[in-house]
């Protein structure tokens, strides 16, 4: 065995490596310190071996040059000179010019490096900052790049830059990552609007870095595996507000930005707001998918019109307008105003508070300071026209009739998920509606219980546990998926990635499909997926497919550019109250052949609903789609299986 170091030598190569380690220019210092000791070394070789030199100076002379140049090596003459001068030579290739680059190479390379990691404090006004790099942040960045009008009108009122530019902090920024972005981003990337820099959302001096204090909004996205799971995520984004805060009470008198958060667990939203005193959304992703997928359900094709309104990647949209000329006004009075849009309800702050008032069953009046909730394919379409004077609101004949359903529903759940919970609890808040579910999972039965058993679940759902894989035929095959009214695919949440809980959906599907073949009425087919690209892996393969960080990530991009719309949203898909129906053209007492949006308006109002479009297929197509706020007097002849979209008291129908 080789025997340890002396102490003393030990001592020597501990002293060398903290002065090593302490940077380039100790570096050099070493570098230099051996190359004149190989200097000297080699003269004095030289002038003791050689009597080609007078002096010793001379001599340590000779030695530098040839250290520092090998052109001298052929002028030397003699044996002895010849070897000293090679060994001195190659000693030089070695720590002159070899050491020397290395040294430089390391540093230059260090210093690219902590240039793209973004070290340096930024200075800026009124810019986006996002915290965290998730599956959320490239949408999101995206959504913002897109905003168009919407970035227009937010920078209107406000002093300073009037250019979006987004401040994105990544625990860890290379040239990998920006690449990566600028992938995603395609056409959309702008060098001088987009701004990576590394650093900790909980470490305060990591937050000063992004000038905070000066911006418009800040984001703090959610994390579906990234970060460990749903209860990690929300861990992180609470101490994340506080981190925040104490940022802010070091300047109590800067005016602070909006502070826009997801969390997975409702139950932690009281926790959030006391986190920070800023004004602050709190997005809950967990109720939001829940309740998108609970409409979904309870009203089919409901979802792909929610979906339209939250992504609005195309088409209408929600915009909220101040119209101090018709106050006193009724939205029921509106409806010949707005040519152009559709109004849905009012928007009234007062004080710290928000309220959203859609009920279209109570003629709501128009307020000073009250922003009207349009729906419209842009914002100038929002303009009011001035009033006839013969012009008379529709007349409330009545409610609209309950939907006929059946008297159970079937559903079977594939995957186990946290969201589950309160998808459940969303189903017991329907008030009317009766569920079968039946949850098939690789899960054990007995933790699924648990996770269930804060629930007070009545006869309305009943809930029935199967052990199993989804993704394996005999498992599916024993469940009759048939046999059921709905099957929703959930990402599983104890999968490593949303890589493989998608993957895993994928595979789960075209299995259903397959045993599905040869069953003419099969059942309604949702799937929750995890990543955007996936979606177009599907085509056609779902009734509807939701993108939960999609989803997610464009809402949380809409309310940091209006904190309102959070909960407009919020009213607009929660169970029970005004919700999105798609009903017959008979229930609103209209013929199909020849219908009119302005007549599907005028006959809705008078049953206590707003008229939003059609679902419906063209003559040219065999597929039905959302055709929100169309056209008022282009007829439509509708199918048997068409609908109309409308916005309706579900409490106020049943009764």
């Amino acid at each position: 065995m080789p025997q340890p170091p002396s102490g003393h030598l030990r001592r020597f190569q501990f002293a060398l490596e903290r002065w090593v380690q302490r940077g380039i220019l100790p570096q050099l210092v070493l570098m230099a310190i051996l190359v004149v000791a190989v200097a000297v070394l080699g003269g004095v070789a030289a002038w003791a071996l050689t009597p080609a030199f007078d002096s010793l100076p001379t001599a340590i002379w000779w030695s530098f040059l040839r250290l520092t140049d090998p052109g001298y090596l052929g002028d030397d003459e003699g044996l002895v000179l010849r070897v000293v001068s090679t060994v001195v030579t190659v000693l030089g290739y070695v720590l002159f010019m070899g050491s020397l680059i290395a040294i430089m190479t390391q540093w230059l390379a260090l210093t690219i490096r902590k240039l793209e990691s973004g070290l340096t404090p930024i200075a800026m006004e009124n810019h986006f900052v996002i915290l965290g790099w998730t599956n959320r942040t490239t949408e999101i960045v995206k959504k913002l790049l897109t905003a168009g009008g919407r970035i227009e009108r937010f920078f209107a009122h406000r002093k300073g830059s009037d250019k979006l530019r987004v401040v994105i902090l990544a625990e860890e920024v290379d040239a990998q990552l920006r690449q990566d972005l600028r992938d995603s981003l395609g056409k959309d990337w702008s060098e001088s609007q987009v701004f990576l820099r590394s650093g900790s959302s909980l470490q305060l001096e990591h937050l000063q870095r992004l000038d905070i204090l000066r911006a418009a909004v800040v984001i703090v996205p959610g994390a579906d595996f990234e970060l460990g799971g749903a209860e990690l995520n929300d861990t992180r984004v609470v101490k994340t507000l506080l981190t925040v805060d104490a940022l802010f009470r070091k300047d109590p008198a800067a005016t602070t930005p909006c502070v826009v958060a997801e969390l997975f667990d409702p139950h932690k939203v009281t926790i959030a707001d006391n986190a920070i005193r800023a004004r602050s959304e709190i997005i809950t992703g967990d109720r939001l998918i829940s309740r998108l997928l609970s409409q979904s359900l309870r009203h089919p094709g409901a979802g792909t019109v929610l979906l339209r309104l939250l992504t609005h990647r195309e088409g209408n949209g929600l915009y909220l307008r101040a119209f101090p000329e018709l106050v006193g006004a009724t939205p029921r009075g509106l409806i010949q105003r707005f040519p152009r849009a559709v109004v849905l309800g009012v928007v009234s702050n007062l004080g710290d508070a928000t309220t959203v008032r859609l009920d279209p069953t109570v003629d709501v009046t128009v307020e000073q300071g009250d922003l009207l909730i349009l729906l419209a394919q842009k914002f100038d379409d929002c303009i009011p026209i001035a009033a006839s004077s013969t012009e008379q609101p529709p007349a409330r004949v009545g409610a609209l009739a309950a939907d006929p359903r059946p008297e159970r529903q079937r559903l079977l759940i594939l995957g186990w998920s946290y969201k589950i919970p309160t998808l459940l609890a969303e189903l017991l808040e329907s008030g009317r509606d009766r569920f079968d579910v039946t949850i098939l999972s690789k899960v054990d039965r007995h933790e699924r219980t648990r996770a269930l058993s804060h629930l007070d679940l009545e006869q309305r759902v009943e809930v029935h546990m199967v052990e199993g894989d989804y993704s394996l035929e005999r498992d599916l095959k024993a469940t009759e998926p048939h046999s059921f009214d709905h099957v929703l695919f959930l990402a599983s949440g104890w999968m490593q990635s949303s890589e493989e809980a998608d993957a895993r959906t994928v595979l789960g599907l075209l299995l259903l499909r397959s045993l599905l073949e040869g069953h003419t009425a099969g059942p309604e087919v949702l799937v929750e997926l995890l990543d955007p690209g996936n979606a177009s892996i599907l085509g056609a393969g779902a009734d509807v497919t939701f993108v939960s960080s999609r989803i997610l990530s464009h809402l949380l991009a809409h309310v940091g550019l209006l904190p309102e719309l959070n909960e407009v949203f919020d009213e607009l898909i929660c169970a029970g109250g005004t919700e999105i129906e798609l009903r017959s053209v008979q229930d609103l007492g209209l013929e199909p052949d020849g219908v009119t949006f302005a007549q599907v308006q005028a006959s809705a109002a008078g049953l206590g609903c707003v008229g939003l479009g059609f679902f419906a297929a063209l003559e040219t197509d065999t597929t039905q789609q959302v055709y929100l706020n169309p056209t008022r007097e282009r007829p439509w002849k509708l199918r048997q299986t068409d609908r109309v979209i409308l916005l309706s008291n579900v409490a106020d129908g049943a009764a």
